[in-house]
């Protein structure tokens, strides 16, 4: 299949989600892999959906966020069965995952990273849960690290107490067993054993029914990169179904190696988009009036935040650069 070149701009795509439809049925699953300069990882992931067996029809999509590393091309050359769609300009993971699903025909959507690597089996034990449970309208493998460990991608929905409470946070950090960081971070006392709902469930790896999709709409093209995945979550309960972890389908997923790697550059922008999320996800969802003190609050309180993670990790970043100099 041709690799399609797209210019669309951020607004354009802000303002078609009010006007979603989706295509005709064509297989059971479409999945949707938004790349951005991932090529190496890209490849790996798009060949194991390819040549792992399944009973599910599957088709392929990748959006390319103007990349510019030949990933597209690679796509292209090597992968023809899959539909590619190389934009211009990069519209963030949001942005490219609303276009992927514009353009797919399967019953359900399934969003996945580009870092990640299913185990065999998982789409089919997603798409078998899903047809046996019509109410739940989004289901969640089970995450893990690459060292087999689980990965933090389910959660309860945030509260302000999850910025002293999250997984990153000092708190977590120094007293992992916490009550508070224990009932946020849902998945350190889940039973994987069993299937089990959740708040929200990462975007790395989500299969979403199209009847849910059609009630709560798209994601909120207004967030670009972070919080997209909560937003979304809370938009599909709030629509009447429910979500799902079913932990015996697994797939591994190496973290900070996709689209969010850092250097002090990139380290700036993804702090502010993840913090100027935090804000757009509160105030969406908690803060009714702008001239409310808890709109205050929260802008100091996030800016403050991301103030002290920015220094935090610049000098971190140096005294890592210093002492690889060193030796």
């Amino acid at each position: 299949m041709r690799t399609v070149a797209v210019k669309t701009t951020r607004a354009e795509t802000a303002s078609s989600a009010e006007k979603w439809t989706l295509s005709e049925y064509t297989a059971d699953v479409s999945v949707v892999v938004v790349n951005y300069k991932t090529p190496d990882m890209l490849r790996r992931t798009v060949s194991t959906l390819l040549t792992s067996e399944q009973r599910s029809s599957v088709e392929v999509i990748v959006v390319d966020n103007a990349s510019n590393d030949g990933s597209a091309e690679m796509v292209r050359r090597e992968f023809p069965q899959v539909k590619c769609i190389a934009n211009e300009v990069n519209l963030g993971h949001t942005g490219g995952c609303n276009q992927g699903m514009k353009a797919a025909g399967g019953r359900y959507l399934f969003l996945l990273n580009s870092d990640t690597v299913m185990q065999s089996g998982a789409i089919d034990r997603l798409v078998e849960y899903l047809d046996r449970h019509s109410h739940v309208g989004a289901v969640a493998p089970k995450v893990l690290n690459p060292d087999g460990s689980v990965q933090g991608t389910i959660k309860s929905f945030p509260s302000p107490w999850s910025a002293i409470c999250g997984r990153y946070s000092l708190l977590a950090r120094l007293f992992p067993g916490n009550r508070l960081s224990r009932r946020y971070l849902m998945y350190r006392e889940a039973d994987f054993d069993r299937p089990f709902p959740v708040d929200s469930a990462s975007a790395c790896a989500f299969m979403v029914r199209r009847e849910a999709i059609e009630k709560a709409g798209p994601l909120d093209a207004r967030f670009f990169l972070y919080w997209n995945d909560v937003d979304w979550c809370r938009s599909i309960w709030a629509s009447g179904f429910v979500i799902h972890c079913v932990p015996d389908s697994v797939l591994q997923h190496d973290q900070h190696r996709g689209g969010t790697r850092k250097g002090p550059k990139r380290l700036l922008m993804s702090t502010i988009d993840f913090h100027v999320g935090a804000y757009r996800y509160y105030r969406k969802w908690h803060i009714r009036s702008a001239w409310e003190p808890a709109n205050a609050a929260a802008i100091g309180g996030l800016t403050a935040r991301a103030l002290f993670v920015i220094v935090a990790e610049e000098l971190r970043w140096l005294f890592n650069r210093e002492r690889k100099e060193m030796r």
